[in-house]
């Protein structure tokens, strides 16, 4: 070769120096290697070179080597997806803003007509129109609310899409239903429950071009595609289908499986790897024209940062060279389009394959989607260019995740980071199911279904949680292992906290497991093989699913078919195989709702099943191409319904069906439910294992179902699509497993519950008729045509209970130890649930139910539930007693009827049974210090509880809306016995009504049933059994005493003769004592009070156990001298001026804030305009400082469209709380109201709540938003589970931590700061935002509710607390005078009130609130009270700083000066509430003849009028004077003397004149002369009314007169006696008043004034005035009027039978209609003037005038009602002012000016409680502090009770102050006449029963002009104490009465029977006249023409 080097030539010196022949071999093998004698050689080389180069490079870049595997997965233990239900509080609360411009766009545009809308007419009212800049100005306020939601809600991982309607309360006040937003977490859940998915899919596209609008900026031109497939390569096979039909195969599964395998459900989860897409491909045939793909493609960039494009930009000539391709972008975008006209592109099939990437310096090693086309591109339409399997770069199109850890994420890219803010999300996705025109789908796939986990917050912060998962979910207690000690409530550890329950677990199982019911199909192994480890997520078997679902979209319609869908899970192989399978199959249409069909359709109506109809053909056509398509509707509502541009073409109406195969059945499911507080004490949380489910049947929508997409997910909303159903599903075992952690603590008491062998079958019906039931064989005949109904059948085997309670340590009871219980037994029932559309009418009230409103509309009917429980077992343990309940005991209860709406307004009636079997259950005692285990048979002592009569019973109860409960007799017939222990007994109890005390005096005399009683408490304590027992002798041998004397009537012991003789039978059991007796009584009965020594040295000598009880004796004795004897106190004093409240603060303090006045002018000025928006809103604010009838008035003035939406709820809201709270208030307190807590729970949640949520949020509000979920969205079980663990867990803080209102306030140092602190008392400008908070509750209301938790019969229960708490948070949110006026409500009537509910409030008990959470009431007081220091209870006991002191004292001082600083809140509701006509500065309504113009019209009618009236009153008066002389003279009558007939025509012809005047003018009898016309008749009119009695002998008039004239000229009944009986006795003691037809006429008039009247000098002038001598009567004929009479303090009300023969003989001879009031016995006069107003109502609907007739306490009872409709509402206005209004008043011993009783009482009252108080104190050395504690506890019980707060009410108004208070404020009408009767005690005519009352009066109040109750100068018509203008007004419509010699009790007679004496009897002191109290009073008015005469006709 010519390269080789030759021997010949010279040698190279390498070569000789190796050697010749070594070079020549050397040469030859590089020649080999160099391929020198190859051709082309160098080719060859370069070849090698370059594979190797490449092989090198690859193993650079490992190409060669294999993935590494992907990781095995490991699930969660417990997989959950949680949903969670909160109060919309916390989201979507409404500012002030947003409502206010909702309610300005809503006045500028008009409303669509209210026929569309299927809401309440409010919500109709917004699908308005309104211009872009306020829809513009409305996105902006809806924007500004996200972050504080995305604040809140931090693990959402993007923000939850709801179209948020500014709202800020639901439609209405629905407790049992509240509002609360919807939020579903998936931060439970993980990818890897996902093993394998195989999808089978094929998408026909519509026909045509499609743009996805990719580029948010509408001017740059979009993708698109055509799927009308006209390129050359088109093949349309089916010219019925046109378009592109896409097929799609996707595999997601491990990576090293096969397809087979992934399927395969036996392969364990511990064999699979993480979940990724494995392979897929999407082919379009035709193949798909793609659009605008350059543009595209250039603008991807902006979508997406590639992660390499960081790391390049830092290299500085790749970033020269972006930065001069960014220059070029336009020019090069514009020459890629242009190539792109020319090169169409044609897409057929999309690969997607898994690739793994390895770590970089660009990212970390992850599995990655290569994404390959395969198309062509068409060159100038006819050359068309393949292009196969083609990647585009990442930098172009990224490459997804392959693992769908990370493709189910924000960020499914692998290769770049998406920006998500630049992707019109919303558009491409409606875009691109725009495209679609069908579908069908084929999906298997092998799951590991999730526990679904639900935590609803109920408004009282109280959260329900409920999990269920499948499978055993056995214990979640890593303790469990360890666990060694069967648990018992014994070996508990000591040290555990109150706050929960320590954990303690049996691994024994029990005897009734075997017992457990299986499913036929499925072998369960025995319990015993229960498996001992924690529940895990990857020891499961997973499911395997499949479905097909095929379809069809368009704009206007969807339709979704499931042909298949089934699942099914198999485990062979666990220590529990199992199998579960179930099937459905249905459709779903959804379509664009037509006008005609939304209105036709607001409340859906039942109809034929879906499933026998065509689905397809149901709803409505095409409509306008203008609304956005409907899945736009359905998906981004918020988006594609504007809140501003809504029509009823944005309405949904939806129908489906679907079957649930009957072969569905579940093995095992797990199911536990949760309940805690973050503020209380303990937990909830059971697990139950429901075993062998079956469940079949089919649902379906109701013909016409419309729903409004953008509606918030609320529990609410289900009313509104309720379907039709009949589904049916089982258990047919469900148990507790004993190694579960199942607990139930309320913070004191503790259980675990057991459970074995249950069983439960559930029926939901709905929407079926009979058409339905003849077409289907098979169901049962079961009609539901409304509503759904729930029938769930139940039965348990066995269940126990192992309960431990606290208790606070009672030594003298010798209680010091838990009690503990266990109970054994079984139950069964069935319940009963029917949710029904009730009968509602029409709509047309703002303030009545709603048709349109569900929340409204529906109701729930629970009648025919029955339960029933049979005790195997059941003992109580408390140290060393125990009750032992018998064998075989049962309870049964059976629901009558029970219905209740969502407002909680309905009564329930059921029947209670239970039977002992004829055993009673024993209580069993052995030696304190000892347990009944550790004694034998022989050292217990036992006793029955109950005799025989108890042992067995059946009764009804019945139960109030607001919780009261009543006894009645039961309907059943076996055990419905009569007897001294029927219902009655029960009732007498519970709820007492007027023959309770004789029901209990009964029972106290039943020796039998006491000595019982005896021998159970001797067993509980022995010392208590003697007090006891000495206390039932005394009573025994009273009742003996008395029925030997014959006593059955307190008439019978009144006199003192006969109570001597009584009191010393019982002392000493003789008469031996009466001599020393008979002078103490005779002592109190003169009003001297007590003699205190004579009494301890009586009581000494007779009681043997005086020496040991000296002190209690003592002080006893001085109670009795305190009650009996007379109190001094100052006498009432004339006030100069008392102006009403509003004219004495500034009216500028109350600026903004209208008066009633303008309030109503306002609502009745320009009736048919809507109200000012400004206006509606400020009546919405204060409407909580209404009254409720003022609200209801509010309400119905106007119709609901004039209201602004938010303002119209708002109202609506308070409406119903008021409604509640009204009922509340004269409902609680007591036994009787034992549940109600329980039920007001539920209404005060939602209703402070609402208050919460109506408030306005301003700023950034750190309590509301940064701690209100400091807790984050960890699932309520979870804290539980892990608040379950023992010690050495690591602690969990559930609450956050998160103060309360009230405790933050409590907590602050000073009033400053409160008053300082914005998020406090949330300030706005207005300068009365200080006065009048947001709540929802008035400070009334709030009182109400606290009031009646005070006196709860369970106040230390926790439901009672938590509503405590609730009230006290919602009074701190609001202002600091909002806090004083419910403390001023809660001393309405008076300061002794308010002091009482101080010391209740003060002691309020919070045991079951965590330590953080207790607040300082003291503290919160003080906050809310600056400048006042509130009293500590052990301050003033033994040992305290101001033990000398009375705490009574000190807390009554508060209470006086807290009622001092709610002038301002008195003001402020005087003038919202009250209407003042006129100022004090306004002139006094007087006659018109009076005015000063009047002489200056001589010739005016009333001028000629007046005197003509006065002109012939004189000429009356002459010729009667002549007639009476006349009289005298020939001892005729008047009815024989014709100068008499002539002096009555006289009369007669001026009482005419008189009533012209009238006519003219109303205010004339005002007039002097009138008024003296008027007297003199009405006393004219009281003489001849008795002189009518005498002749006609009507009842024992006669009696009366004769013993009240002897009376009257100082004879007693006996000197009369003996006078009669005697020859000589002179005329003046024969019989005169019983004899009248001896008498002559004017002798007997002249006997008649003599005995009746008691001024002297009154008595001259009516002797004198001939009027009296003519007994005049009016005219024969009926009166046109009705009376309407109130009685006094004590009243039977409208069954009351006050001078019922009086009234009866008045509508007799007069046709007057007399109705009586249902007034109460010592009740306040504001309740009694409400009952007054009903009965006042009754009587309008006669259309017939009425007037008041009051007696003692009735007379303010009735000047209250008068004062309260002139100042209420213009309805109240009209009823008394109207044509049919008041006319007149009658005053009967007028108690309206108060009585000295009322002061003396009040006096003697607060010394007896400070005399208690002390005598507690000198008890601290010989009790126990928890003894005293009790003592004081059941103390304020009584002070706080219903009945003594009632009682205080009903008494105020004698009290001087109330009193003031009333005549301050009232107002009356100036043109009613007043008359009045008064009367003064004398000896003749005082009641042996009032002889005490009278004297005492006397000796108070210095003064002996009385009645008993009053004195008979503050007996007038008029206020004599309190001067002001309406005091002059009624002054100068009094028109008196002469005194007469009468008793207070006058008008009583059988009401006082029981009282009456022998005394009494011979005095006739109760058989006065009756007529005269009412008679004279109509006569006298009709006889002026103030009453006038009936019609004939009528």
């Amino acid at each position: 070769m010519e390269t080789a080097y030759m021997m010949e030539d010279a040698p190279d010196p390498f070569c000789i120096a190796l050697g010749t022949s070594n070079c020549l071999g050397l040469i030859k093998f590089l020649n080999t290697i160099l391929l020198v004698d190859v051709p082309n050689a160098d080719l060859y080389l370069f070849l090698a070179f370059s594979l190797l180069a490449l092989l090198a490079a690859a193993q650079q870049f490992d190409v060669f080597t294999r993935p590494p595997p992907v990781p095995v997965k490991e699930l969660p233990r417990r997989p959950a997806l949680q949903v969670i239900f909160k109060p919309d509080d916390v989201i979507g609360t409404a500012t002030a803003a947003v409502a206010t411009l909702a309610a300005n766009e809503q006045q500028e545009t008009p409303s669509i007509a209210d026929e569309i809308s299927i809401f309440t007419e409010d919500e109709g009212s917004l699908w308005t129109t309104e211009k872009k800049e306020a829809s513009t100005h409305r996105s902006a306020l809806t924007g500004s609310r996200l972050p504080t939601q995305k604040k809140i809600y931090k693990k959402a991982q993007q923000p939850r899409k709801t179209n948020v309607q500014h709202q800020g309360l639901p439609d209405s006040f629905a407790p049992l239903l509240s509002s609360s937003e919807m939020e579903v977490l998936w931060d439970g859940l993980t990818a890897d429950l996902i093993h394998a998915v195989q999808v089978q899919a094929q998408v026909r596209l519509r026909e045509g071009r499609h743009t996805i609008p990719l580029d948010k900026d509408d001017m740059r031109p979009q993708f698109w595609f055509d799927s009308s497939g006209s390129d050359i390569f088109s093949a349309q096979n089916d010219a019925t289908k046109k378009g592109c039909k896409i097929s799609a195969n996707f595999f997601i599964g491990s990576e090293r499986m096969t397809l087979d395998e992934d399927l395969d459900t036996t392969k364990h989860i511990s064999e699979r790897s993480q979940p990724m897409v494995k392979s897929g491909d999407l082919i379009f045939d035709p193949p798909l024209r793609l659009g605008n793909v350059a543009p595209t493609l250039l603008h991807f960039p902006q979508l997406f940062e590639d992660k390499a494009m960081p790391r390049l930009r830092r290299m500085q000539f790749v970033g020269f060279v972006i930065e001069f391709l960014a220059s070029l972008w336009f020019l090069l975008e514009k020459i890629l389009w242009m190539i792109e006209r020319r090169c169409q592109v044609h897409l057929s099939k999309v690969k997607v394959a898994p690739i793994y990437r390895r770590q970089s310096a660009v990212g970390e090693a992850q599995w990655r989607l290569s994404l390959s086309f395969t198309g062509h591109l068409l060159l100038f339409d006819f050359l068309p260019i393949p292009f196969i399997s083609f990647h585009l770069p990442t930098f172009v199109i990224p490459q997804p995740h392959a693992l769908l850890e990370y493709l189910l994420t924000a960020q499914p890219l692998a290769s770049a980071k998406l920006h998500r803010e630049n992707i019109a999300e919303e558009k491409i996705s409606v875009a691109a199911l725009s495209a679609v025109d069908s579908f069908s789908s084929s999906v298997k796939a092998v799951v590991t279904p999730p526990a679904v986990e639900m935590d609803l917050t109920l408004p009282g912060g109280l959260t329900l949680s409920f999990e269920m998962m499948h499978g055993l979910d056995v214990t979640s207690n890593k303790r469990m292992k360890r666990e060694s000690t069967p648990p018992t409530l014994l070996n508990i550890p000591k040290q555990s906290s109150n706050n929960t329950l320590h954990s303690w677990f049996n691994s024994g199982q029990s005897n009734t497991d075997a017992s457990r019911l299986k499913h036929p199909h499925i072998n369960v192994p025995s319990p015993v093989h229960l498996p001992s480890q924690l529940f895990d997520a990857n020891s499961m078997s997973p499911w395997y699913f499949e479905t097909a679902v095929d379809g069809s979209l368009s704009t206007e319609k969807i339709v979704v078919n499931v042909s298949r869908c089934m699942g099914r899970h198999q485990d062979e192989n666990s220590s529990f195989p199992s199998r579960s399978t179930f099937s459905v199959s249905g459709s779903v249409v959804i379509c664009r709702a037509q006008s005609d069909t939304a209105v036709l359709n607001r409340r859906p109506a039942s109809g034929p099943p879906l499933l026998k109809r065509n689905l397809s053909g149901t709803l409505a056509k095409n409509t306008a191409n203008a609304l956005p398509p409907i899945h736009a509707l359905l998906m981004f509502p918020d988006t594609y319904v504007p809140f501003s541009k809504r029509t009823s073409g944005h309405l949904v109406e939806y129908d489906y069906a679907f079957d649930v195969g009957e072969e569905t059945q579940l093995d095992t499911v797990s199911l536990s439910y949760g309940a805690s507080h973050p503020m209380l004490k303990g937990g909830t949380i059971v697990s139950c294992m429901l075993e062998s489910i079956y469940a079949y049947g089919s649902i379906h929508a109701r013909e016409g179902a419309v729903v409004d997409p953008s509606e918030k997910l609320r529990k609410r909303n289900i009313l509104r699509h309720l379907p039709a159903v009949d589904f049916t599903a089982g258990v047919q075992n469900m148990f507790i497993p004993k190694s579960s952690i199942s607990y139930l603590d309320d913070g004191n008491t503790r259980s675990i519950p057991e459970m074995d062998g249950g069983r439960l079958m559930i029926r939901v019906l709905g929407g079926l008729d009979e058409s339905i039931l003849n077409n289907n064989v098979a169901s049962p005949h079961i009609i539901v045509k409304e509503g759904i109904k729930v029938i769930a059948d139940f039965g348990v085997t066995s269940f126990a209970s192992k309960n431990e309670s606290n208790l606070n340590e009672f030594p003298e009871l010798d209680i010091f130890d838990k009690l503990s219980s266990y109970i054994l037994g079984t139950c069964d029932g069935s319940i009963t649930c029917h949710l029904r559309p009730q009968r509602l009418l029409s709509s047309t009230s703002s303030s009545g139910p709603n048709v349109f409103n569900p929340l409204e509309a529906y109701e729930i009917d629970f009648s025919g539930s029955k339960v029933s429980l049979r005790l195997k077992e059941a003992n109580f343990n408390l140290g060393h007693r125990r009750v032992i309940v018998p064998t075989e005991t049962t309870f049964a209860v059976r629901v009558l009827k029970s219905v209740v709406n969502m407002g909680f307004e309905g009564t329930t009636k059921c029947e209670l049974a239970w039977d002992f079997q004829g055993t009673s259950p024993i209580l069993q005692v052995t030696a304190p210090g000892k347990t009944i285990a550790q004694t034998s048979h022989e050292d217990r002592k036992q006793a029955p509880l109950l005799i025989k009569d108890l042992c067995q019973g059946r009764l009804n109860l019945d139960v109030s809306s607001v919780g009261g409960i009543s006894f009645t007799q039961a309907s059943t017939s076996r055990e419905n016995k009569e007897g001294l222990y029927d219902w009655k007994f029960f009732n007498a109890l519970v709820s007492p009504d007027d023959d309770s005390p004789a029901r209990l005096m009964d029972v106290l005399h039943d020796k039998k049933t006491m000595n019982r009683l005896l021998a159970v408490t001797k067993l509980i304590n022995a010392d208590l059994e003697k007090m006891a027992s000495y206390a039932l002798t005394k009573v025994w041998r009273a009742k003996e005493i008395f029925d030997q004397e014959g006593v059955s009537d307190p008439g019978h012991a009144i006199p003192g003769h006969r109570m001597a003789r009584l009191m010393s039978l019982f002392l000493c059991g003789d008469v031996s004592q009466v001599d020393e007796i008979l002078p103490i009584i005779r002592r109190v009965v003169a009003g001297n009070g007590l003699d205190v020594v004579k009494v301890k040295e009586l009581v000494r000598k007779h009681v043997s156990a005086y020496d040991d009880w000296a002190a209690e004796i003592d002080r006893g004795v001085k109670w009795a001298a305190v009650m009996l004897g007379p109190m001094t106190v100052p006498s009432p004093f004339v006030e100069t001026e008392v102006p009403p409240l509003t004219e004495c603060i500034n009216s500028k303090r109350y600026a903004g804030i209208p008066t009633a006045k303008s309030l109503y002018d306002t609502l009745q000025d320009k009736p048919k305009l809507p109200l000012d928006p400004s206006f509606s809103n400020l009546v919405s604010r204060i409407a909580p400082y209404m009254t409720f009838r003022q609200v209801s008035y509010v309400l119905n003035s106007r119709p609901a469209s004039h209201w602004q939406p938010f303002d119209l709820k708002r109202l609506r809201y308070v409406y119903s709380v008021k409604k509640k709270v009204e009922e509340i208030s004269e409902s609680y307190g007591g036994l009787s109201f034992m549940p109600q807590s329980f039920f007001v729970s539920v209404f005060l949640g939602e209703a402070t709540r609402s208050s919460l949520r109506a408030a306005t949020v301003t700023g950034d509000d750190k309590y509301n938003s940064e701690t209100e979920m400091k807790v984050g969205n960890r699932s309520a079980l979870a804290m539980l589970r892990h608040q379950r663990f023992g010690p050495g867990s690591p602690k969990y803080d559930p609450e956050g931590f998160i103060m309360s209102p009230a405790g933050r306030i409590a907590s602050m140092n000073d009033f400053s700061n409160y008053r300082s602190n914005p998020n406090l008392l949330n300030p706005a400008s207005d300068v009365s935002d200080d006065l009048l908070g947001d709540s929802l509750l008035g400070p009334q209301d709030i009182a109400v509710l606290l009031q009646a938790g005070l006196t709860s019969a369970i106040k230390g229960s926790t439901v009672v607390q938590l509503n405590q708490r609730m009230l006290l948070d919602l009074m701190a949110s609001q202002p600091a005078s909002f806090a004083i006026g419910v403390l001023a409500e809660l001393g309405v009537d008076g300061p002794r009130q308010l002091a009482n509910a101080l010391m209740a409030l003060c002691d309020l008990d919070q045991g079951s609130f965590k330590e953080a959470h207790r607040i300082d009431i003291h503290a919160l007081l003080e906050m809310w009270l600056p400048g006042l220091k509130i009293p500590r209870r052990d301050d003033y006991l033994a040992g305290g700083r101001w033990a000398r002191q009375s705490f009574y004292d000190a807390i009554y001082g508060v209470a006086i000066s807290i009622l001092d600083l709610s002038e301002t809140y008195n003001g402020l509701k005087l003038r919202i509430q009250q209407v003042r006509h006129n100022n004090e500065r306004d002139p006094l309504p007087a006659p018109m003849e009076l005015l000063s113009d009047f002489n200056d019209q001589p010739t005016s009618k009333l001028m000629l009028a007046v005197k003509e009236a006065i002109t012939k009153i004189s000429i009356a008066d002459e010729l009667a004077k002549n007639a009476v002389d006349d009289l005298r003279s020939s001892d005729s009558s008047t009815k024989e003397s014709a100068l008499c007939a002539t002096a009555c025509q006289a009369y007669r012809d001026a009482f005419a004149a008189c009533s012209q005047v009238i006519s003219i003018d109303k205010l004339a009898f005002q007039s002097d002369w009138f008024k003296a016309f008027y007297r003199r008749n009405y006393d004219a009119l009281m003489v001849k009314s008795i002189y009518d009695n005498i002749i006609d002998d009507v009842d024992r008039v006669r009696v009366w007169m004769e013993a009240l004239r002897r009376g009257s000229m100082g004879i007693t009944t006996s000197e009369s006696e003996n006078l009669n009986n005697s020859l000589n006795s002179t005329t003046y003691f024969q019989p005169f008043f019983t004899r009248p037809e001896e008498q002559k006429e004017q002798v007997l008039i002249d006997g008649i004034i003599d005995a009746l009247f008691f001024d002297k000098k009154e008595l001259e002038c009516i002797k004198n005035d001939p009027l009296v001598r003519m007994l005049i009567g009016n005219d024969p004929g009926h009166y046109n009027f009705t009376i309407i009479t109130a009685m006094g303090v004590i009243t039977e009300g409208k069954q009351g039978t006050e001078l019922h023969t009086a009234i009866e003989r008045l509508e007799k001879e007069r046709g007057v209609v007399t109705i009586r009031a249902d007034t109460g016995t010592a009740r306040s006069i504001d309740y009694n003037a409400n009952k007054i107003e009903e009965a006042v109502n009754v009587a309008v609907e006669l259309k017939r005038p009425y007037g008041l007739v009051g007696y003692s306490q009735g007379c303010a009872n009735e000047m209250n009602f008068e004062s309260m409709m002139i100042s209420g509402t213009p309805d109240q206005q009209k009823v008394i002012t109207g044509e049919h209004g008041l006319v007149c008043r009658q005053l009967l011993f007028s108690a309206a000016n108060g009585s000295m009783h009322g002061p003396a009482t009040e006096a003697k009252v607060h010394q007896l409680i400070t005399m208690c108080e002390d005598f507690l104190k000198y008890q601290q050395g010989y009790f126990s502090r928890a003894f005293i504690s009790t003592t004081i506890d059941i103390l304020n019980s009584g002070l706080d009770s219903s009945a003594f707060q009632k009682f205080l009410g009903g008494t105020k108004s004698f009290l001087p102050y109330a009193s003031q208070t009333f005549w301050r404020e009232a107002q009356h009408l100036p043109h009613i006449p007043t008359c009045v009767i008064r009367g003064v005690l004398e000896p003749h005519t005082t009641p042996e029963s009032l002889d005490m009352l009278s004297n005492t009066l006397t000796k108070q109040s210095g003064s002996a002009l009385h009645d008993s109750q009053v004195h008979v100068y503050d007996a007038v018509g008029h206020p004599v104490y309190f001067k002001n203008r309406n005091g002059r007004i009624l002054k100068t419509t009094d028109m008196g009465g002469a005194v007469q010699r009468t008793h207070h009790w006058s008008p009583l007679s059988e009401e006082v029977e029981y009282v009456r004496t022998d005394r009494d009897v011979e005095q006739g002191v109760f058989d006065c006249a009756k007529d005269r109290h009412i008679f004279p009073f109509c006569d006298v008015n009709a006889r002026f023409g103030i009453i006038k005469y009936a019609d004939v006709k009528n």
